[in-house]
């Protein structure tokens, strides 16, 4: 159904896209994410990473109504027990239906819509202490953002992701018994957009 949700998401922004007025940038910016485990075993830390990459936007005359789409590599990190695997790499494809208000030299904007990562590294995790993870090879998170249009091609916003799909599973064995604990990533994304 997430899915589902997801894909009819797409095909919506993607129709509005074609009849909108078309603008194309470049967006860079920070994550803020911290990792949840579906058992209080693990403890994870706030981990800081990076994105940059494409983005395109359209937008409804007079409406405000619109929508924009990125493909962006992404780099974070997972801090597990203090056992840390950087450089964690993703393309992350975010699609948002969007609602601007104002002009474009000083408005504001409100976006929503489904983000999906894919994880192009290693995806085991194996450290000396016996710990085991693996991470999904794709992740579906749907993205709530707020955010400034300044100087009519200047964005400056902020997002949260809500996990849909598992990050990855922990491996913890206790007394022989194999216990597989979920891995899910909630993130804070500010972004920086530049439309030319």
């Amino acid at each position: 159904m997430k899915r589902v949700v997801s894909l009819l998401t797409a095909l919506l922004v993607m129709t509005s896209m074609a009849t909108a007025q078309t603008a194309f940038g470049l967006e860079a910016g920070a994550t803020i994410k911290k990792m949840s485990f579906s058992k209080d075993v693990y403890n994870a830390n706030n981990c800081l990473g990076f994105f940059v990459g494409p983005k395109v936007k359209g937008t409804l005359p007079l409406l405000g109504l619109g929508a924009d789409a990125a493909l962006l590599y992404m780099q974070n990190k997972a801090v597990i027990d203090d056992v840390e695997k950087k450089n964690m790499s993703y393309i992350r494809v975010p699609v948002n239906i969007r609602w601007e208000i104002g002009p474009k030299a000083f408005g504001v904007f409100v976006t929503t819509g489904p983000q999906w990562d894919w994880y192009i590294g290693n995806s085991k995790l194996n450290t000396a202490e016996g710990l085991k993870a693996t991470f999904e090879k794709n992740v579906i998170s749907w993205n709530v953002g707020f955010g400034l249009m300044m100087l009519s091609h200047l964005q400056l916003g902020a997002s949260y992701s809500i996990p849909l799909s598992k990050s990855g599973t922990v491996n913890d064995i206790y007394k022989g018994v194999v216990d597989n604990i979920e891995i899910k990533n909630k993130e804070w994304q500010i972004r920086l957009n530049y439309f030319f």
